[in-house]
């Protein structure tokens, strides 16, 4: 808090001068009370987004916001589901005033209402928030894959889009995503075809835009067909790269194996050890509980064994600090290798690899 001080000097003179003009404004035929706009509670007619000027009965959280109507120019306070908003009186006319929605204000189990305060009385108008605080994945028993999204209040999504790219580099691609359920705290959707990374929109028919962080791949190896810059051998088995099913999406990786056999996947270009954080891949399971593969740095420099789990895509994430937990690692990482290792004796064993690559 800043400290204020008085120049002593200067203050008896400015105290009479305010005493005169105290007498002068008691003696017009004006008063404070008549004030235009401060006699009569404040009336709402619109609210409306900032950038496109256009009406919304919604607003996302942290954003601003453009309400119009009547007697605003003696507004105290603006409340959205009883949090105070912010609101600069600057800017705030009798018939306009700006408000930003707190990052805090509570959006869900609410009464939706925002409120106006001024020296006469208050108001209210119908207005709910929006916003995604999360998101979780996960494939059905048919191979979809879904996401959803938590947060609120989503009761009136209408659309939800997977966006790659920016007009500016002339890469935007927006692709719809089939709504599987609604709820005022969850969307769940099933992820278009093709989408490796994207941030995912929600719209609502309230006018409501809310945005999520991003979703997927920081760099893909393997997403219906094996990155360009990459290239796959293997030893002791065989394996196929466009099986329709079982896929996420349109094709994933076939591999047949015999005990301890395995799929190489090789860079052309070396991937720098400390540029991204993870492994990321969907392994399906056909064997018995308990089957394993060994996922492999470097030709076996390093290895993280994950469990298989019989007739279901899973996903794995795996830090690359998982490999290495004692330190060393390598600077650059060369091959990636899934070897078989359920160490059961079987002729053949059959896993299938998709969505792979780093985060």
């Amino acid at each position: 808090m800043k400290n204020i001080f008085f120049n002593k000097k200067g203050f008896y003179p400015l105290l009479l001068l305010a005493l005169v003009f105290s007498t002068v404004s008691c003696e017009s035929e004006f008063d404070v009370d008549e004030i235009e706009g401060g006699n009569e509670p404040p009336v709402i007619e619109s609210v409306s987004e900032v950038e496109e000027d256009t009406p919304v009965t919604q607003g996302v959280l942290e954003n601003t916001y453009i309400v119009r109507g009547q007697n605003f120019a003696t507004l105290t306070a603006i409340y959205i589901n009883g949090m105070q908003a912010g609101f600069n009186p600057a800017l705030t006319t009798d018939n306009l005033t700006f408000v930003t929605i707190p990052e805090g204000a509570p959006y869900v189990g609410q009464e939706n209402k925002l409120r106006l305060v001024n020296l006469a009385g208050e108001t209210s108008y119908d207005f709910s928030l929006l916003t995604i605080d999360d998101f979780t994945e996960s494939t059905t028993e048919d191979g979809i894959k879904t996401v959803t999204l938590t947060g609120g209040d989503f009761t009136e999504t209408s659309s939800v889009t997977f966006v790659s790219g920016t007009e500016e580099a002339g890469n935007l691609v927006e692709r719809p995503a089939e709504i599987l359920s609604v709820s005022e705290t969850e969307v769940t959707v099933a992820v278009p075809d093709g989408v490796e990374q994207a941030y995912i929109y929600v719209e609502t028919a309230r006018g409501a835009v809310a945005q999520s962080d991003s979703y997927g791949f920081s760099y893909s190896i393997y997403i219906d067909s094996l990155n360009e810059n990459w290239t796959m051998s293997q030893w002791g088995g065989t394996y196929d790269l466009q099986v329709t099913n079982p896929a996420l999406g349109q094709y994933s990786i076939q591999s047949v194996r015999e005990g301890w056999s395995g799929l190489t996947f090789n860079p052309t270009t070396p991937i720098s050890f400390t540029e991204y954080d993870a492994i990321t891949v969907s392994i399906y399971g056909t064997g018995d509980p308990g089957d394993m593969v060994n996922v492999a740095l470097n030709d076996f420099a390093a290895t993280v064994g994950v469990e298989l789990v019989p007739n279901q895509w899973t996903k794995y994430v795996i830090p690359l600090s998982d490999f290495y937990p004692n330190g060393g690692a390598p600077g650059t990482i060369t091959r990636i290798d899934f070897q078989e290792a359920s160490g059961t004796g079987k002729p053949q064993y059959i896993f299938y690899v998709d969505d792979f690559g780093f985060l």
